[in-house]
């Protein structure tokens, strides 16, 4: 495996492309009255007007007026981008933002619902739990972070670099697999912090020699992510399979990851993206997919085709436990 797939956080600083680079990738040739539009363009500049908007009375013919483009032609075109239609954006963007204040603020439901233009509480509560498949109510009391609300409530809006990575660095629709459980032997830690977890590969990394019992010739490396049970923290373990338990090394611990059905995505790129890919994973996939997820771990697995955590050409798999 070489260096650890986190090492990126001490020690790799990937070139950053251009945006002359990013607008090739993204430039779809859409016309409007004999003038070629960069979509992407136009795309980042009305979610830029959303952002600063979420709070007023935002609607996606004022949007499409703003960009310059008809109502039905910005549809079109925003959708083609963003995977979402604008008044999809809008209201999930408005569900985020009252989620993030439900976890950080005592505001009440009622209060957020007008702040976030709906109807009534009852339409807030219908969206929101369309969305997060439980109540504001429900969501609000959750500490034991089911259905990885981490995940669900980042807050980061599109820009160029992840329209770039929703267009080309990711799987948009999953394989299904049902996996027989297995065991791990590695190094963990708890950390509300993602950007955390590549400490913990720097120390494992190093010491894979100790562990004995490995499965196959080549050892299979995983980051296994569980929810603690207190709000936004994880238990991140990086390991490799083993055959059996055998004698655990100092400092190490053994897992066995429980049978289950998965949705498996492929993140391709350097693994600066890979918060991108959770959060379209969790944020315009699982929503409208209509599975379920488990309270199981999910969980990365970087094999043969993982290059380097900076690398552009390196991918990686993530399992996503659902309800069969």
């Amino acid at each position: 495996m070489g260096r650890s797939p986190h090492r990126r956080l001490l020690f790799d600083i990937p070139q950053k492309i251009s945006k002359l680079q990013i607008r090739s990738v993204l430039l779809l040739g859409y016309r409007l009255g004999g003038v070629e539009m960069n979509n992407s363009d136009a795309v980042i500049k009305a979610i830029d007007y959303i952002e600063d908007r979420l709070q007023d009375g935002v609607t996606a013919e004022e949007v499409a007026r703003f960009a310059g483009f008809s109502p039905y032609h910005f549809h079109r075109m925003f959708q083609s981008v963003t995977r979402n239609s604008v008044n999809e954006y809008i209201r999930r963007r408005r569900l985020t933002h009252a989620a993030y204040e439900l976890f950080y603020s005592n505001i009440r439901i009622v209060e957020l619902a007008v702040k976030y233009h709906f109807e009534s509480q009852a339409a807030f509560t219908r969206a929101f739990k369309k969305m997060f498949y439980m109540t504001p109510g429900q969501f609000r009391k959750q500490t034991d972070m089911k259905e990885t609300l981490f995940r669900m409530t980042e807050r980061k809006p599109l820009d160029h670099d992840r329209l770039r990575h929703l267009q080309e660095g990711l799987t948009k629709d999953p394989a299904f697999v049902t996996k027989t459980s297995f065991q791990v032997v590695g190094m963990e830690m708890h950390s509300s912090q993602a950007h955390e977890f590549g400490s913990v590969w720097e120390r494992f990394v190093p010491r894979v020699g100790e562990i004995e019992k490995k499965a196959g010739t080549r050892p299979r490396f995983y980051g296994v992510i569980e929810p603690t049970g207190v709000k936004r923290e994880f238990t991140y373990t990086a390991c490799v399979e083993v055959r059996e338990k055998g004698a655990i090394p100092e400092g190490m611990v053994y897992k066995i990851l429980p049978s289950s059905s998965y949705a498996v995505f492929t993140h391709k790129g350097s693994l600066d993206k890979l918060t991108d890919t959770f959060q379209y994973i969790y944020g315009t996939w699982y929503p409208k997919s209509g599975k379920r997820r488990t309270d199981g771990p999910e969980f990365e697995v970087y094999g043969d085709k993982f290059l380097g955590p900076a690398n552009e050409n390196s991918e990686l798999e993530i399992y996503i436990p659902i309800r069969p």
